[in-house]
Formats: C-alpha cells, structure tokens, sequence
C-alpha cells in the first residue's frame, strides 16, 4: 500500500489563531479540538487527509502533546478523526447516512444494505429479567413477569450504529424459548422470531424521541455522553393484533434519520 504523506496545506497559523482567540472559559483541549473540527467542517482539512505527527503538530499549534492528544481522542470519539496504529492520525472518511421510513417495518440489517455497508453485531446479550411498567404496559402483560432481553449493538462497516433492546414475554415458555434465543446470531430479530418461535409480525406501533446519551449508551456509540439519539420506541403485533415483541432502540442521530410518508387528502 502506497504511503500517504501527511498534509502540507493544513493552515496552521488559522489553527493557532482560532484557539487563541476563543473564550477564556473554554480549556486549552476544546479549544484545540473546535479549531480541528471546523477546518474539517470548511473543507480546509480534507476527508481521508493525514495529520501531521503529534510531535511537530503540537509544536506548531503552541501546545503541549498532551493537549493535543486529549483533543485527538475527543474527535475520535466523535468519529471525526481516526487513528490507525503504526500509521498516524487521519480525518475519518465521512460516515455512511442512512434513512428509514416510520411508516414501514424493515430490518436494520436490510436498511444497511441497501444503503451500501455492512451489518454485524458488536455486542449480543439474552437475558431474563423481571418487565418493568413500560415494558408490560407494550407486551400487554403484568409488571414483574417474565421476559427475555435481547441487546444488540448494530455496527455498519464496522462502527456502532444503534443500540437495540428487544423483549419477548417468556409466560410458561421460558425452559424453551430463552435457550432457543440463545442461538440468535443478531442479524434479523423478525426473521428469526417468525421462523424460530413461530410468531410472525403484521405490523407495528412506533414513537420517535430525542434523548441524550447515557454513560453507557455513549461508550456502546462511541459518543460523547450527553450527545443526541433518536430512540424509537415500537410495539410489534402479530395477525391477530396481540403485542409479540417490544423494541426501543437507541440510534447514533448522526448517522440515521427517520422519515414519514403523510397522504394528503382523497377527494
């Protein structure tokens, strides 16, 4: 693989001025890292584009290389700069953006897809646990009874995408149904609660909330705590109309978006 030299263009007398000047309140490691992200956002510091090492770069900035590492590792968790080991600092590649109808079920990995990337799952928990007001209050049983807890981490291309929670009621089933969900690989959960637990899904109930990411959700996301999710909430219902599966699925908001197709008027 051809090496790539870092960049020669990166205007570091606008870098200097940019931190220099910014609000005293500000700390040296956010002022570095603002002054980062908006050469990134002008277009001055390219996508894909290496940065200097930390050693000369730091020099010309007029901090220290603890300063600028600090700030490197807040925009790589940002997914704003990625750091290939052995190679160097570069600014990421910009980030697949998906889309997805709220008025249609459709399977994460097939929205993946279809956008170009590639699902897999970083995490994969089943567990049973005791269902809280929420939950029973969806799955249409008391509070306190059984159900099964699937957590996933949906990844496309190899980075965190959503964190998915999705509950089944166990009722009489749970000797059977949590070994049997066990063997789910993470992929389709209405494939393979259609196929495997014989409860195929007609339709369902969604709710669309912003919310701020937790200490956990944010480590799952690689995002800053606080940063803003799209958490839906959605009921399943099978032919019948009888809850079967209850999901509320965190979503990175900058990489997926959500839409409604709204009918006018017939006349």
């Amino acid at each position: 693989m051809p090496s790539i030299d870092p960049v020669d263009d990166l205007d570091t007398s606008a870098l200097n001025r940019q931190i220099w000047k910014s609000a005293p309140r500000e700390n040296l490691t956010v002022r570095v890292a603002n002054a980062i992200r908006e050469q990134v956002r002008n277009g001055t510091l390219k996508r894909g584009a290496q940065l200097r090492g930390e050693i000369e770069f730091a020099k010309e900035l007029g901090v220290s290389r603890q300063t600028l590492r600090e700030a490197t590792r807040l925009l790589t968790l940002e997914g704003l700069l990625a750091i290939r080991h052995g190679v160097g600092t570069f600014v990421a590649e910009a980030p697949v953006a998906l889309s997805s109808p709220l008025n249609s079920m459709q399977s994460m990995s097939g929205l993946i897809r279809a956008s170009g990337g590639e699902p897999s799952v970083g995490e994969l928990k089943v567990r049973r646990i005791a269902a809280s007001e929420e939950i029973a209050a969806a799955l249409d049983i008391a509070q306190g009874d059984a159900v099964a807890e699937v957590l996933r981490v949906r990844l496309i291309d190899g980075k965190p995408l959503a964190v998915a929670y999705d509950y089944l009621a166990l009722r009489n089933d749970a000797d059977w149904m949590l070994p049997l969900l066990r063997t789910f690989d993470g992929a389709s959960i209405y494939e393979f609660i259609g196929s495997k637990l014989n409860v195929p899904l007609a339709c369902s109930e969604a709710s669309l909330t912003a919310v701020a990411a937790n200490k956990r959700h944010a480590e799952l996301l690689c995002v800053k705590p606080g940063s803003p999710l799209l958490l839906v909430r959605e009921i399943h219902l099978d032919s019948k109309q009888k809850p079967g599966l209850y999901s509320t699925v965190f979503h990175n908001s900058s990489r997926m978006s959500f839409t409604l197709v709204r009918p006018g008027n017939q006349r």
